[in-house]
């Protein structure tokens, strides 16, 4: 995680890695994010959940379980 981006965006990149590790078995690296799609990401301030629901949905993850 990169120490440029400000600290609430990677609290907040925690938070959705953990959802995206839980649920998907990915992260934001496994993703190929880049600090500016983070930021981006970030910046439609919704909480981890919703977002990773959303990103799911939106680049077709498959559900494994």
């Amino acid at each position: 995680m990169s120490p440029t981006l400000p600290q609430p965006c990677r609290d907040w990149l925690v938070r959705v890695n953990a959802v995206m590790k839980r649920d998907w078995c990915i992260d934001a690296e496994d993703a190929g994010w880049s600090d500016e799609d983070i930021l981006r990401y970030w910046r439609f301030a919704q909480p981890p959940e919703a977002f990773v629901e959303w990103y799911a949905e939106k680049y077709g993850l498959i559900d494994f379980s």
